[in-house]
């Protein structure tokens, strides 16, 4: 894999120099030709190449959703119970009423709008791994066609579609798509916000509807406070100079916005100013008093020099160098955008600004491009989660470098399309087989099959031992992989069991005297048999991990 990425991105760099060289030295006449030349097809062709790559698209993210990835990530399934509680009691699990953001581990909160999206999906369809992915598949699906229909308003459908072919096999897209993170909506609604912009700018109504999407987005993420304004403060900007809205438009969009975003934007102010929770009629502004999440940003840093060129290398890593991130956000040997991509990326950022400079749809992909760079410089460490909202622009890009290629090489678009769909196979194979053996165990497939073969236990109690000795950790799976009421787990309903904390015992074993007489059930680690009497028990063994229940 490795001598095939370095020679293809040797190969890419030296294509991509040669077009750098025709653009700026052939003459305009002779580059026209060799656009119209290059990309020339019939319409029937291109229906055919647009349904191809829109059935390719859906079948990669659909095929085995709710088994691969196996098991479920923590972040995933502390949606998954806020929302399973917001679905029954108008709560999170915790009780507080309709919270604009969710408290999560309580030092970290977490964001509100994935678990709201959940809850019709949860009171419609039920409980399960397939159900809790649809909303995020159906926003990434989402992303994909306002990606495509900007492209196309913008630069034409021949692009549009070079664009969305590369989009629709992205490793980077693909992965987001099949597990459920909240901050993973935060460039599907930023995408389709800025599709319906642009539109915006020849019809008003979609100008305004563009500003509902981008204060939703302050909901995906908490870092969307100090990105989504860079944003709309340069496209505000831009296009007043450029004449293509004016005051009374910028006002009302302004209006708007602040009317979505508003609450959002409240608590981040109660949480700075410590302030106390404010109640609504409509929904809950809380303040967390153990939150560290403010260590995350540039400018609170000890030193913010020295973090900015920290923040740098990392923006650099993850966008250019495609380094290997966390397991469940790349697959090594492939990266985010394949490893020979990135000439294009460059490529397409030069010809934007040779051939698209005066085009307002160009500057607003640029724009977007700026705010993911914005993220990366501000936001401390960043990796592939943090920053997702680059991975747009630079699939536009490179989208564009593809293009330009293309055109001026007539052959080159067999070349590439072989490349890419030989990578893209290849990244396919891996992520079914091998990876998606992997990424259960990262994603807790054990013991979650350890907590879910006794939920149904006839027992009395439960003794769970302390996954990797966090307590939080353990008792996230524990309540997603047993469904528990969160009335139940808050102590408001009497079932006419123990309370929560007496039924369910979150434990290492060294500290539990086993009693073979008491009617319960144990998850335990294979090194913690050792204090049980194994033949008193029913044993299912899941990897490392044991599920007892009293013969």
């Amino acid at each position: 894999m490795d001598v095939m990425n370095n020679f293809f991105c040797l190969l890419a760099v030296v294509i991509c120099l040669v077009c750098v060289f025709f653009l700026f030295t052939r003459k305009q006449e002779r580059k026209d030709v060799a656009i119209s030349d290059g990309m020339a097809m019939s319409g029937r062709t291109y229906i055919i190449l647009l349904a191809i790559t829109a059935i390719v698209a859906a079948a990669v993210r659909i095929f085995q959703l709710g088994s691969v990835p196996g098991g479920f990530n923590q972040d995933g399934a502390m949606a998954a119970v806020d929302a399973k509680a917001l679905a029954s009691y108008g709560t999170d699990r915790y009780g507080m009423r309709l919270p604009v953001h969710l408290t999560a581990w309580g030092y970290g909160q977490m964001s509100a709008l994935l678990s709201y999206l959940l809850v019709p999906f949860i009171k419609l369809f039920g409980f399960s791994p397939l159900v809790l992915r649809m909303p995020q598949l159906l926003a990434s699906i989402a992303g994909l066609v306002c990606l495509y229909l900007f492209i196309r308003d913008v630069f034409g459908k021949n692009m549009a579609l070079v664009v969305l072919m590369f989009a629709a096999i992205n490793p980077w897209h693909i992965l987001q798509s099949r597990w459920i993170l909240d901050c993973n909506l935060y460039p599907h609604f930023f995408v389709i916000g800025i599709y319906f912009l642009y539109k915006g700018l020849y019809k008003r109504l979609y100008l305004f509807l563009s500003m509902v999407f981008f204060g939703l987005c302050m909901y995906c993420y908490g870092i969307s406070i100090y990105t989504m304004p860079v944003f709309l403060l340069m496209a505000c900007i831009y296009l007043m100079l450029a004449k293509k809205i004016n005051l009374a438009d910028t006002l009302l969009c302004a209006l708007i916005y602040l009317l979505i975003a508003g609450p959002f934007i409240l608590v981040m102010m109660i949480n700075f100013f410590q302030w106390d929770t404010i109640e609504t009629p409509l929904f809950t502004l809380p303040y967390f008093p153990d939150s560290v999440r403010s260590n995350d940003i540039l400018f609170f840093s000890g030193n913010i020099a020295s973090q900015l060129v920290q923040n740098f290398k990392s923006l650099m890593n993850v966008t250019l160098l495609q380094v290997k991130d966390l397991p469940w956000n790349d697959i090594q040997g492939f990266g985010t955008m394949y490893l020979f991509s990135m000439p294009f990326t460059l490529l397409g950022i030069i010809v934007l600004f040779k051939r698209h400079r005066k085009n307002p749809g160009a500057i607003l992909a640029f724009f977007f491009l700026l705010t993911g760079i914005a993220c990366g410089l501000l936001t401390n460490g960043v990796n592939i989660n943090r920053i997702n909202i680059i991975y747009y622009p630079i699939i536009i890009f490179t989208g564009i470098g593809l293009y330009e290629t293309v055109c001026w090489f007539s052959i080159s678009k067999w070349c590439l399309l072989e490349s890419y769909m030989l990578v893209f196979c290849m990244f396919t194979n891996v992520y079914f087989t091998s990876y998606a053996e992997e990424i259960r165990g990262h994603f807790h497939g054990e013991f979650g099959s350890a907590l879910e073969s006794v939920a149904d236990a006839d027992v009395d109690r439960y003794y769970i031992t302390a996954y990797y000795d966090s307590m939080d950790l353990t008792e996230i799976l524990l309540l997603f992989y047993h469904q528990i009421d969160a009335e139940y787990f808050q102590g408001k309903k009497d079932t006419g069991e123990l309370p929560f904390k007496e039924k369910y015992i979150i434990s290492n074993m060294q500290y539990i005297n086993a009693d073979p007489s008491e009617n319960a059930a144990y998850v335990v680690s294979a090194e913690e048999l050792g204090y049980f009497n194994t033949d008193l028990y029913n044993m299912r063994q899941f990897g490392n991990y044991y599920a007892l229940t009293p013969k």
